[in-house]
């Protein structure tokens, strides 16, 4: 088991105005449909942790770039019983749009899943945290499905938590493909401004300088 989580178990001018708005909100939903990809290069894989995962099977047996996504010789597979918790750190921001959870694995496919837009969640708390969206997945489901979220509560994402609550019936879960896709931003870095300490010449020497030379005719 991995991470040792202990797991037991005016009408016309608002017209004018509305029509404008509309068409900035529609630019930029197009420009984030353009910008729209799969996440894979986006996540910090070496940070991604997995709770009840089969120690030969973890979490990037399934999480994989999209050409690899109907390779079954990985998966992801849980261990002591059917539930999984997955949490994915990404290198930026996201504004998650969709995912696909391909199985093909019959009754070990997962059935309830819960993804919380958090980075602490372990078998402790899961149960008593708020999800931040939940889903109920068939028992077969393809590599190419792909599964909306509602955007607005995924909109600026640092880190995911999937829970894999309950799968078909099967002793164990499976799950041989997990992709994310949304957009992508770079985290803004603050400019550092350094402060310098401007210390006056003694006496204002310059300007006397300048002072006497005019006094010359320079």
């Amino acid at each position: 088991m991995d991470g040792g989580d202990g797991h037991g178990h005016g009408h016309g001018h608002g017209h004018s105005h509305d029509h404008g708005h509309d068409c900035v909100a529609e630019h930029k939903e197009l420009q984030e449909h353009h910008d729209e990809r799969w996440l894979f290069d986006c996540i910090d894989t070496a940070n991604i942790r997995a709770l009840n995962a089969d120690p030969a099977h973890g979490a990037l047996g399934a999480i994989k770039p999209f050409d690899k996504r109907r390779d079954t010789d990985t998966w992801l597979e849980s261990d002591a019983d059917e539930q999984l918790i997955i949490t994915i750190p990404f290198t930026g921001t996201v504004r998650l749009k969709s995912f696909s959870m391909g199985s093909g694995a019959g009754e070990q496919g997962p059935l309830k899943v819960k993804f919380l837009v958090r980075d602490d969640v372990d078998f402790d708390n899961v149960e008593s945290l708020p999800a931040t969206q939940e889903f109920e997945l068939p028992r077969d489901n393809p590599v190419d499905a792909e599964h909306p979220v509602k955007v607005s509560k995924f909109s600026s994402v640092r880190a995911l938590t999937v829970f894999v609550e309950t799968n078909h019936g099967g002793d164990t879960t499976r799950i041989n493909y997990f992709a994310l896709k949304g957009v992508f931003s770079h985290l803004k870095t603050e400019p550092v401004v350094a402060e310098y300490e401007v210390k006056p010449m003694p006496g204002d020497i310059r300007n006397r300088l300048e002072q006497f030379g005019g006094q010359l005719g320079m």
